[in-house]
């Protein structure tokens, strides 16, 4: 079974996005029983209360006709580390957050979504931008790309 976690800030926007859009792919390519996928925030605020996915991420996945169960946002931990395969960040500020979280990536685990991509960038948060549209475009190029290493590193 393949690990992945999805990391962001809040766990609210962008991870839980990219855990819903990678889950489809992988349920389209019937690779379900291939992999356990979950999604975390590097600040532990919208945890303590209980945030759900945010509104704009809902309505940018329902106009995309992608079907999803909420999600509570929840602090990553460093135990995260140690049980997880992959570690995906959504921008480098994160990857920053995660290794104070976790300490030094001494198995490599860490890399950003885009990283995978032909075009290796940051995904703009859309809680400052606005912007959910962009945010699921980069989101679904990323887990299209990292399905696709997977597939080759792991032989699926």
């Amino acid at each position: 079974m393949i690990k992945v976690l999805f990391v962001c800030l809040g766990n609210i926007c962008r991870s839980p996005m990219a855990q819903i859009i990678f889950e489809n792919l992988v349920k389209e390519n019937c690779l379900e029983s291939k992999f356990e996928i979950d999604s975390a925030g590097t600040e532990g605020y919208n945890e303590s209360c209980g945030a759900g996915i945010h509104r704009g991420t809902k309505e940018v996945l329902r106009r995309n006709g992608i079907s999803f169960n909420e999600h509570y946002s929840r602090q990553m931990c460093a135990y995260d580390y140690h049980y997880y395969d992959l570690i995906i960040a959504m921008d480098s500020e994160n990857i920053i957050d995660i290794k104070r979280i976790i300490g030094d990536d001494t198995d490599n685990k860490i890399k950003r979504l885009l990283d995978f991509t032909m075009n290796p960038r940051n995904i703009e948060d859309p809680w400052y931008s606005g912007n959910f549209d962009k945010t699921y475009e980069d989101i679904c190029e990323g887990c299209e790309a990292l399905l696709n290493e997977i597939k080759t590193s792991f032989k699926l």
